[in-house]
């Protein structure tokens, strides 16, 4: 007997398999308790249908898509319908969102302007750990000033990303300030108890920084700092206290004296005058720099000085630090947050109450400054006995969303870091940036497949941790909505179980590792290598590239289950680097989603023109251009453009290039005297599919050279052929160049055929056939290529518009290397229009004759 619950799931079954239409007309005419069922029903189809889609719906449709991460989703869904696919997948940064150039951030070598942040910049992840500011975009301005509750601000973009715990669903959100700008920020009384922030930032542990070469000990510092006599080197108090201090404080003292009217202890301390000097604090007190990047165990010395002269505890367990001089109070307020504390700044106006440490007089009028905040930690906070009290930790409290206005523009930067979170402004605030291939993609499809296992690595453990955590966070947070749980007893960032189906014996999961490092336990379904290469430092050294290409072969590889699929995402920071390697060992089993910021070859997988930016609604070409000439020609091509460059000992330099090129809107201005085709045809069998160099290059009266195109490509024999005749109908050229080291005659006859099949179509509009001149490059290839290099050099080469393939062969080419096609054209065709003996239309001589002999 059919049971209800059967009905129902038929019913739901035959819902799903009608077409969008019949659905929408079934919704439209349904019952309204019905409606939310299908309601729900439709959410979950949309959740299925891809890693974008799945996005989408768990944020509120503010995760974008476009049609270069339809082409990631694709790839998913055919590895989640069973197919076995290796990609290798290349994208520039996505596109980001920005931050105000004036907001600070603490780096590893101190506060800087968010806007002179560079790539190889560490800033800090609310873990507390240095990450590497991986790109950097250009400017645009920003008009919202957030304020928090701790009183801080940050001005921002309106599009800028926050990751915010909502206290509305008691869950944690990923959210645009313009979308916060529309909430109601606040409930209860403001300031009073039952008063609640609804919108509240993710806790920060202390920073993690190695022990620094510090000019003072820190302890010492911070008694003085505290109560040191701003020109000498001595510090004061009561005896007990300075007795106390005295044995803590790694230096010789000296004399020491009683102020005869206050009663106040005097200790001089030997040898520090230099020292305090070298930390330029004589005569100035503040907290230099390297003392607020320092290691943890650094700066609590420091602070436990500062709290044993000038703090005080109270019976709540509150620190509360008062100084005379703002830029100190300041300095102390950075140093607790550093630490990981919510630490306030105040000013007490004027307090007349009488205070023996001072003389019996207010000081400063009684006016000061008041930094206070609570060890959540529980740690003591001083070493003197009535402040070393160790309190119960307590909770937290979060910093929350208090206010956004409108203020005026001012020009800022978005940056990329490891990771997705960075903290910025003296708060050290939270903010965030995101990817699709190492998160959602993963997450989705342990939603499809929850009995296989995902394994993700990357350059280091703590980056493919945070993909870990991120994923293991939405199952946290949405396991009713994915339909999936994580297990009870296994959910680590680095290694966790999935609760096994109704009706399975299999527990999926995941495991993330670093590059590098052992991958012990269960194999994977689905394995993704994010950025096996820090930077371009780790990606030139042939060490590491040896590294981590046996990683690859004999731990990574090896843990993949039958029928297993592979995810390579790769900034390609150098042509021998893991997927460099991986194209030259078996090019056949990768599927490439080459993704370059401006489109550069005929291939483009999205079918752009050549130029057509990737996401124009977000970076069109002219702000592609203005990054280009921010990042620098090697940074452009390895971090946007997927393809590496050497900066040094190629044949070819870029600024030989790009520093004689023109526009092809120059080019009709131009009378040439010369124009050819050059071919530089598959060697050996020329009948084979292989990429064909085909280059076409002009002459001026005054010996300029010109390179005009390159339509280099896959072509066999049958299309080459007509190819080169086409290009050199379209050009007028007087001359068609082919190679006779390879195929002999051969390759005269298939252009003689091509131009007889283009006569046959009336293609050749009554064109002579141009002369077939027979190269034969009996020379090596430096001995060929240098001497167009120095022409380059001189000023004497300029490429029509832009080649980036056959101008990416051209810098990264050695001697040695393999012969590159569309180069070896180039070449040939350069060195024909430029050989003296070809007594060209106005033709130079050169008088070294540095071009015989080269044929």
């Amino acid at each position: 007997m059919t049971t209800a619950p059967d009905r129902q799931a038929a019913a739901e079954a035959r819902y799903r398999s009608l077409p969008a239409d019949q659905r929408r007309r079934v919704i439209a005419r349904a019952r309204p308790e019905t409606r939310a069922k299908l309601a729900g029903i439709e959410r979950q189809m949309a959740m299925d249908r891809s890693p974008g889609a799945l996005a989408a719906v768990l944020t509120e449709r503010r995760e974008k898509q476009a049609a270069h991460l339809d082409m990631i989703d694709s790839a998913f869904r055919r590895i989640a319908a069973g197919e076995r696919l290796q990609v290798m997948l290349t994208c520039p940064p996505r596109h980001g969102k920005q931050v105000a150039d004036s907001e600070p951030v603490l780096t590893t070598e101190g506060w800087k302007r968010h806007g002179d942040l560079q790539v190889g910049d560490y800033v800090y992840a609310p873990t507390g750990k240095p990450v590497a500011v991986e790109w950097v975009s250009e400017p645009s301005n920003e008009k919202l000033r957030v304020t928090f509750s701790d009183g801080e601000s940050v001005l921002v973009h309106p599009n800028h990303e926050w990751v915010v715990y909502d206290r509305a669903p008691r869950r944690w959100r990923t959210v645009e300030t313009r979308y916060l700008a529309t909430q109601k920020l606040h409930s209860g009384p403001q300031g009073r108890r039952g008063g609640r922030y609804r919108f509240q930032l993710p806790p920060i542990e202390a920073l993690q920084n190695p022990d620094a070469d510090l000019p003072v000990d820190p302890y010492t510092l911070g008694v003085w700092l505290g109560d040191g006599t701003t020109g000498k080197t001595s510090y004061c108090g009561t005896a007990e206290d300075v007795d106390h201090i005295a044995s803590r404080i790694p230096y010789t003292l000296g004399a020491r004296w009683v102020h005869p009217n206050t009663g106040v202890h005097y200790q001089y301390i030997k040898g520090l005058r230099a020292p305090l000097r070298t930390a330029g604090v004589l005569d100035h007190k503040h907290i230099p720099q390297d003392y607020l990047i320092a290691s943890e165990q650094q700066r609590r010395a420091l602070l436990a000085g500062l709290v044993d002269t000038d703090g005080s505890l109270g019976s709540d367990g509150r620190i509360r630090f008062v100084s005379a001089s703002e830029e100190l109070a300041h300095g102390v307020r950075d140093l607790a947050r550093t630490l990981g504390y919510r630490a306030n700044l105040t000013w007490r106006g004027p307090d007349e109450r009488q205070r023996s440490i001072w003389g019996g007089r207010p000081l400063n009028g009684g006016s000061c400054w008041v930094v206070d905040w609570t060890p959540h930690d529980g740690l003591p906070q001083g070493t003197l006995p009535r402040k070393a009290v160790k309190h119960p930790g307590k909770i937290k409290r979060r910093i929350g969303f208090a206010k956004i206005e409108p203020a005026d523009p001012e020009p800022g930067r978005c940056i990329q870091v490891e990771g997705s979170l960075y903290l910025v402004g003296r708060s050290l605030i939270p903010t965030h940036n995101s990817q699709r291939a190492s998160r959602w993609g993963p997450l989705w499809y342990l939603r499809r497949h929850p009995e296989h296992r995902v394994m993700i690595a990357s350059y280091g453990a703590d980056l493919a941790d945070d993909h870990g955590r991120w994923v293991r966070d939405q199952l946290k947070e949405y396991s009713s909505v994915l339909g999936i749980k994580l297990h009870p007893a296994s959910h680590a960032a680095n290694r966790f179980d999935l609760e096994q189906k109704r009706g399975s014996s299999v527990r999926g999961g995941m495991v993330t590792a670093g590059v590098g490092g052992g991958l012990t336990g269960k194999g994977f379904n689905l394995g993704i290598i994010d950025d096996p290469f820090k930077g371009h430092d780790d990606a030139a050294s042939p060490a590491q590239r040896d590294r981590v290409w046996e990683w690859y072969r004999s731990v990574f590889f090896t843990r993949r289950a039958p029928g297993a699929s592979l995810i390579l995402i790769n900034t390609r920071w150098h042509e021998d680097d893991l997927s460099g390697r991986l194209l030259a060992h078996e090019p056949h089993r990768w599927l490439q989603i080459d993704l370059p910021a401006l489109a550069d070859s005929p291939n483009d997988p999205l079918h752009r023109d050549i130029g057509e930016p990737l996401w124009p609604d977000q970076y069109d070409a002219d702000e592609l251009a203005d990054i280009r000439e921010s990042v620098g020609e090697r940074v452009w091509y390895a971090l946007y453009q997927q393809k590496p460059r050497p900066l040094e000992g190629g044949v070819w330099k870029w600024a030989w290039i790009t520093g004689h090129r023109i526009k092809r809107e120059a080019w009709p201005g131009i009378t040439p005297t010369r124009v050819v085709v050059a071919v530089d045809h598959a060697g050996g069998d020329t009948l084979r599919n292989d990429e064909v160099g085909l280059v076409c290059a002009a002459r001026d009266r005054d010996g300029g050279l010109y390179v005009l195109d390159d339509l280099s490509r896959t072509m066999g024999a049958e299309t080459w052929g007509v190819e080169v005749c086409k290009l050199a109908i379209e050009r007028q050229a007087d001359a068609i160049l082919v190679e006779r080291n390879f195929g002999g005659d051969m390759a005269r006859q298939i252009v003689v055929q091509g131009w007889q099949e283009l006569a046959r179509q009336g293609q050749t509009n009554g064109m002579l056939m141009p002369s077939i001149i027979e190269v034969h490059a009996k020379q090596g290839k430096r001995l060929r290529a240098e001497p167009i290099a120095q022409l380059y050099k001189q000023g004497k080469v300029h490429h029509v518009g832009e080649f980036t393939e056959l101008e990416g062969q051209m810098v990264t080419w050695l001697p040695g290397m393999d012969s590159p096609d569309r180069m070896d054209a180039a070449v040939h065709a350069l060195t024909e229009l430029a050989d003296p003996a070809q007594e060209g239309l106005g033709a130079r001589h050169y008088a070294d004759q540095r071009l015989r002999g080269r044929r």
